[in-house]
């Protein structure tokens, strides 16, 4: 009875250190932007758009990560960002190998479940695009982070499709998406393309094939400029707003790697903050508009 409540306890650990809980804010805030551009603002708060959102955080991180892990093994082993078992990950012992990708798949169950209460059959088709995306992002045979070019663009179509789950919870249609949720996509891209710069050594080590290993370093920071410019270019014009200072940040950060690419770590690290926190200034920002005081004067 000991040995199995410590082996229970050993896994529970690694799926907490696999799901990166750092990473159990992005889906959520995603979601919520999505929610936030959608029409039916009536429906922000049901029962079932909370339940979804919740779903979004620890179970879609492990999904997207937990299964990252396994199959990057053999990378991981040379990655010292991986070897100093940080925010960034750690390396995958390939006894827990089984037990995570059980949980990943238990995770992705409930993933789905909680998209069936919520009726708009949109919903639960972007639901499951985004996990078969999740999961055909590091497993074979798609594995498309070892596809050159497909590695970044399809890490932003997750951040895309994870937009369009809140956005159709509330009644958008996928007809015609906000432009920004696209570019918050473009945006990912890039960021990946640049964390792919920073990996390119130790890939091209492994005989991983990625933007970076194939295009190069210059070339990948390149796309992660392209990306952003694109984003910028068709996602706004008020610049002024947090949304346009999120992005020509950003650019100026892509810009910053792109002048000498012996930057590209420390760009790369300055742009996670900068992703992160923006978001959070925006929904700050929101939260105070929404509960502020209105005086009414008579």
């Amino acid at each position: 009875m000991v040995e199995v409540l410590k082996t229970t306890t050993e896994v529970l650990i690694t799926l907490v250190k696999v799901s990166r809980p750092v990473g159990w804010v992005f889906g959520p805030i995603l979601y919520e932007i999505g929610v936030i551009h959608a029409p039916g603002g009536p429906r922000a708060g049901h029962p079932a758009i909370w339940l979804q959102l919740l779903s979004f955080s620890f179970p879609l991180a492990l999904v997207v990560f937990g299964v990252n892990d396994v199959y990057d093994y053999a990378t991981d082993l040379r990655n010292p960002r991986k070897l100093a078992d940080g925010l960034e990950g750690t390396v995958l012992p390939p006894a827990q190998h089984t037990p995570v990708l059980i949980a990943a798949a238990l995770a992705t169950l409930l993933i789905l479940f909680f998209a069936r209460p919520l009726r708009p059959p949109q919903n639960a088709l972007v639901t499951a695009a985004l996990l078969a995306l999740a999961w055909g992002y590091s497993a074979p045979p798609l594995r498309f982070k070892e596809r050159p070019g497909l590695d970044s663009l399809s890490n932003g179509a997750i951040v895309v499709l994870a937009y369009l789950a809140g956005y159709t919870a509330c009644g958008g249609a996928l007809r015609r998406p906000p432009a920004k949720g696209l570019a918050l996509g473009l945006c990912a891209a890039g960021v990946h393309a640049l964390g792919a710069a920073v990996d390119a050594e130790v890939d091209a080590a492994a005989g991983q094939r990625t933007i970076a290993t194939a295009y190069g370093v210059r070339g990948a920071v390149g796309l992660g400029v392209v990306c952003y410019l694109v984003a910028v270019g068709a996602a706004e014009r008020k610049f002024t707003s947090v949304f346009g200072v999120y992005l020509l940040g950003g650019l100026g950060i892509m810009l910053y790697a792109w002048q000498d690419t012996a930057r590209v770590y420390l760009a790369f690290r300055l742009v996670v903050y900068w992703t992160v926190g923006m978001p959070a200034l925006w929904f700050a920002g929101i939260a105070y508009t929404v509960t502020r005081p209105h005086y009414v004067v008579c």
